[in-house]
């Protein structure tokens, strides 16, 4: 029973030794596959990684050069058109001056031999021409002399055209004078301006006479002067007459003279109601106003 006993004994140690013994050897093949596993896929992470990065400067690098060779590509294309079209602009430019320069010389040319023909012709035939270039210039200070008084008359005649013979339309006070392109303030509207006439008092329906020599241009109704009328003495002098009233003696077109009545003093200016009655008289002269007192007077 005892030696039974002590071989149980042996036997059951022999095996837990065995059981550790292949345990150890399990665990140890386990371990060293799991490390060999996971250096490879540290390995394989480390590859992909590294050729990740290259393909990615890679195609950097390749969008780098394709860039820059259509830059350059563009660049030359459109240097190849400029210089195309500053050639083209440069024959032309060449060949108009050429057209000029064709056309101008035949005509340079004959004004050329125009005058080197004459030249000559003139010393030569002075000697012979003289005595006759003489009588010429007798006969032309002869005729000088003669048309000279009718030059003279003519001067004359335009002097006294240009001062025309004028009175004034109508006899009395000057109430707002001419203001020579001054501002003054008037009196019915309150707004500052020129007075480009003068206002010379006088009853409704007195009459209105011309004050020179001359030709209706105008008959009008004038929303801010009244009836109006304007007449032309030439020589570039206009007179105006406004404040008429409606039942006037001219018409555009007629004729007047000197002191003739065209229609009498009205009520119709609503630009100088505020004053008394009254004619507002203008006198033109070019584009010009001018004083109507100084050039009735002077």
């Amino acid at each position: 029973m005892g030696e039974n006993a002590e071989k149980r004994t042996s036997f059951t140690v022999h095996f837990s030794a065995l059981e550790i013994f292949c345990c150890n050897c399990i665990f140890s093949r386990i371990r060293n596959k799991l490390t060999a596993e996971v250096f490879y896929v540290k390995n394989s992470n480390e590859t992909k990684n590294k050729y990740g990065n290259l393909s990615f400067y890679l195609v950097l690098a390749l969008c780098a050069v394709m860039i820059g060779v259509s830059c350059w590509f563009a660049y030359t294309q459109t240097a190849n058109d400029l210089t195309i079209q500053l050639d083209s602009a440069l024959d032309s430019a060449s060949n108009t001056a050429g057209m000029r320069a064709a056309e101008s010389s035949p005509a340079a040319a004959e004004t050329t031999a125009r005058s080197a023909a004459h030249v000559p012709e003139a010393v030569t035939t002075l000697p012979e021409t003289a005595p006759e270039t003489t009588a010429d210039a007798q006969d032309a200070a002869a005729v000088i002399t003669e048309t000279q008084p009718q030059t003279t008359e003519t001067a004359e005649e335009a002097a006294a055209s240009a001062k025309l013979a004028a009175e004034y339309p109508i006899t009395g006070e000057i109430i707002a004078p001419f203001s020579n392109g001054e501002l003054v303030k008037s009196a019915t509207t309150g707004v500052w301006q020129t007075h480009n006439g003068i206002d010379i008092a006088a009853a409704v329906g007195d009459e209105v006479r011309a004050m020179s020599d001359g030709v209706v241009e105008a008959v009008e109704e004038d929303p801010l002067w009244g009836v109006c009328v304007t007449i032309d003495h030439k020589n570039g002098v206009r007179s105006r007459y406004c404040n008429l009233n409606a039942g006037l003696t001219v018409n555009t077109g007629d004729s007047v003279t000197c002191g003739m009545v065209i229609g009498a003093v009205g009520d119709t200016a609503d630009m100088e109601s505020a004053l008394e009655s009254h004619l507002h008289f203008e006198v033109m002269q070019g584009n010009s106003y001018v004083d109507p007192v100084s050039f009735i007077e002077d």
